[in-house]
């Protein structure tokens, strides 16, 4: 099986390191490509950024999907997954999405723990548009960029800890981790919990697998 990640930001500069992080979750017979935009933002975190990016993701995956099983849009935002999905028919999915459905299994109410404060009336747009508003409890943000993110660990992994708590305290029983740049973040903070933390990454790579598994799907 090939799978096709897009960073829909405009570097390359974690092609690389997300490559190794989606294959750390994909099963052994899976090989993942990443690839990025040949320009748009660092980041995708406010209203703006999403819509830059927006057509440069459709254009990309219209480009390239022909060699692949299944496609990624590698931000927690979903960008232009809908689009792709109604032009052509390799299973795309979103991270998301991806970690709402698994949520809905794994529990009763559902927190999201996402990166800048910017992001969180987008989750909220995203949640009632999945429909999910019954579900999702608790929509917070540790106030960095992605950018950020890595820069100091220790420093992240407090910031979701003291956001993970509050969302448990606002009633959720599994909390995901909104953004595709806290993957293997999920790992570090589960010790600390007792409700099931999810990676965006991880949930993403799984539904793919299995949608392609299962035959696939028709395009929207």
């Amino acid at each position: 099986m090939r799978i096709l990640v897009i960073n829909p930001v405009g570097t390359d500069e974690w092609n690389e390191s997300d490559r190794r992080i989606y294959e750390t979750f994909a099963s052994k017979d899976t090989h993942i490509d990443v690839v990025s935009l040949e320009n748009g933002p660092r980041s995708i975190e406010n209203r703006a950024a999403e819509t830059e990016v927006l057509p440069l993701i459709v254009r990309k995956a219209l480009e390239l999907h022909g060699g692949y099983d299944g496609i990624i849009v590698n931000c927690c935002l979903d960008p232009a997954v809908d689009v792709i999905r109604s032009l052509i028919p390799t299973p795309t999915v979103g991270p998301c999405q991806a970690s709402l459905a698994l949520a809905s299994v794994l529990g009763r109410k559902t927190g999201i723990v996402t990166v800048s404060k910017t992001a969180v009336p987008l989750f909220e747009e995203l949640v009632l548009k999945y429909r999910m508003e019954k579900r999702v409890t608790s929509i917070r943000g540790i106030d960095i960029s992605v950018p950020e993110i890595t820069a100091d660990e220790d420093r992240t992994v407090r910031l979701l800890r003291e956001e993970i708590s509050l969302a448990i305290s606002d009633g959720a029983d599994v909390v995901l981790l909104g953004c595709t740049g806290l993957a293997g973040f999920a790992e570090k903070v589960q010790p600390f919990f007792d409700v099931p933390i999810l990676d965006p990454v991880a949930s993403a790579v799984k539904i793919v697998e299995d949608i392609v598994e299962l035959g696939g799907m028709e395009g929207e």
